[in-house]
C-alpha cells in the first residue's frame, strides 16, 4: 500500500484526512453512497478533484459494496405532454411493499412544456431519453440524475418508411466507453411482411452515428419489444420469424467487435407454441420469460454463452397474469427471493420461494402506459 499521505490543504476543516494515505482514503470513499460523495465534493478542492475524476466514478461503481437502485417512471403518451413528469422510487421499498414508499419527483433539465420524452434505457446510472420537440424533430439525450449532467446526442437520420425503432445502450470494455445502438425496422417491397433492419451505433464523446452491418440475412425477422438487453458486453434482441409465428431467436451484438451471434435457448421441455417471449437482465445474467397458453416460466443463463447453463428459476402463477396482458414484459429486479415484474404497465412483486404475488402500491391509474427503467446511483457522467 502506498504511504503517500493525502493532503487536503491547510484550510481543510477535516484535518483527519491528512493522516490517511491516498489508498486508504480511496478505500473509504469507495464505500460511501453517491449522495454522500456529492456532499464531500464541496468540502475542499482536493476531495472535489478525487471524486470528480472519471476513473474514480467507474471504480466506485465497480467496488461499491452497497448499490442503491431506483425505479424511474414517466407517462408514455404523446397527448400528455404538459403532464410529463419523472417519478423516482427506491426499489427496496417497493419490494417490501411498504405503505410508506416515497415517490420523488425529479426535475428534468429540459423544458417539459415543449417536449415529449420517454425513458429508453439506462446503463451504469446514465439514463437515455428519446425527446421530441413540439411533435417535430427528435433527439436522444443522456442524463445522470445524481450528478445532473446531461449530453445531447447528434441528430439521427433513419431510412424512409421506418415502421419501428429500437434503442439499446451498453458498455464497451475494449474502448472503455458507452455505445448507443439504434435498430430501424423499415418497410421493404411495400409490404409489412417484408421488413429489413438498418443498424447504427453512436459512441459517447463522438459526434457521429456509424452504420454497422445489418442483422444476418438468415434471421428473417425484426426485433420484438422496445429495447435490447445488455449483458456480458453484448446487446440482445428477440427476433420473431416473419414466416413462422412460433419461431423465435435470441440474437446478440458484441459491442467490442460489432459482430452478431445467435444465443441458444433453453430446452423448455414442452412442445407448445410460444405465445410470447421476452428477455431481461438481472445480476449480470440473461433471463428469459417463456409464455405459452399454459405457463409463464422464467429461465436464467448462469454461465453466459453456455446453453447447458440455462436453469429454470421459477414459474409465475399463470392465473394471476394470463387475463391481464397478452404480451408481458420481463422487467426484473431481484432481492430476497423476490422479483419485480411489469405486465402492461402494472407492477407486481412476486416471491418465487413462497409463491405469493403482491400488486405494487405505486400504481397510478391516471395513466395507462408508462416508460419504466431501473437505474443505479452512480457518479458516471455521459
Amino acid at each position: 500500500m502506498s504511504r503517500r499521505p493525502f493532503t487536503a490543504g491547510t484550510r481543510n476543516p477535516l484535518n483527519l484526512f491528512t493522516l490517511l494515505t491516498l489508498d486508504l482514503l480511496l478505500e473509504i470513499l469507495h464505500r460511501l453512497p453517491v449522495k454522500s460523495l456529492l456532499t464531500l465534493r464541496c468540502v475542499c478542492k482536493s476531495l472535489n478533484s478525487i471524486i470528480s475524476d472519471p476513473k474514480f466514478a467507474k471504480d466506485h461503481l465497480r467496488l461499491s459494496q452497497t448499490r442503491h437502485y431506483h425505479l424511474l417512471r414517466c407517462p408514455w403518451n404523446m397527448f400528455l405532454r404538459r403532464k410529463f413528469s419523472l417519478s423516482d422510487f427506491q426499489l427496496r421499498s417497493i419490494l417490501s411493499n411498504s405503505p410508506s414508499t416515497i415517490e420523488t419527483k425529479i426535475k428534468f433539465p429540459l423544458n417539459t412544456r415543449d417536449i415529449h420524452a420517454h425513458v429508453i434505457d439506462s446503463c451504469d446510472g446514465i439514463i437515455f431519453f428519446r425527446v421530441q420537440y413540439n411533435y417535430k424533430h427528435c433527439n436522444m439525450v443522456a442524463w445522470n440524475p445524481c450528478t445532473r449532467k446531461l449530453k445531447t446526442l447528434p441528430p439521427l437520420n433513419l431510412p424512409g418508411h421506418t415502421l419501428n425503432t429500437l434503442y439499446s445502450v451498453g458498455y464497451d470494455s475494449f474502448t472503455d466507453n458507452y455505445k448507443v445502438i439504434v435498430v430501424a425496422c423499415y418497410q421493404h417491397y411495400n409490404s409489412y411482411k417484408f421488413c429489413k433492419t438498418q443498424v447504427k451505433v453512436h459512441t459517447l464523446g463522438s459526434n457521429v452515428w456509424r452504420r454497422i452491418p445489418d442483422f444476418p440475412s438468415e434471421n428473417k425477422g425484426v426485433p420484438e419489444g422496445r429495447v435490447g438487453k445488455f449483458v456480458s458486453g453484448a446487446i440482445h434482441w428477440v427476433i420473431k420469424d416473419q414466416d413462422n409465428d412460433s419461431s423465435w431467436v435470441i440474437l446478440s451484438l458484441d459491442l467490442g467487435n460489432e459482430s452478431y451471434q445467435e444465443i441458444l435457448q433453453p430446452d423448455y421441455g414442452v412442445h407448445q407454441r410460444l405465445r410470447y417471449f421476452s428477455l431481461g437482465v438481472c445480476r449480470d445474467c440473461l433471463w428469459v420469460l417463456a409464455h405459452t397458453t399454459t405457463f409463464l416460466n422464467i429461465w436464467v443463463m448462469k454461465d453466459y454463452g453456455n446453453k447447458d447453463s440455462w436453469t429454470k428459476l421459477f414459474s409465475v402463477p399463470f392465473k394471476e397474469f394470463s387475463d391481464n396482458c397478452y404480451a408481458p414484459v420481463l422487467f426484473i429486479y431481484e432481492e430476497d427471493d423476490q422479483v419485480l415484474l411489469d405486465f402492461c404497465g402494472k407492477l407486481y412483486v412476486y416471491n418465487y420461494k413462497n409463491g405469493t404475488v403482491k400488486i405494487s402500491g405505486i400504481q397510478n391509474l391516471a395513466f395507462t402506459d408508462f416508460s419504466s427503467n431501473v437505474y443505479v446511483e452512480s457518479l458516471v457522467s455521459p
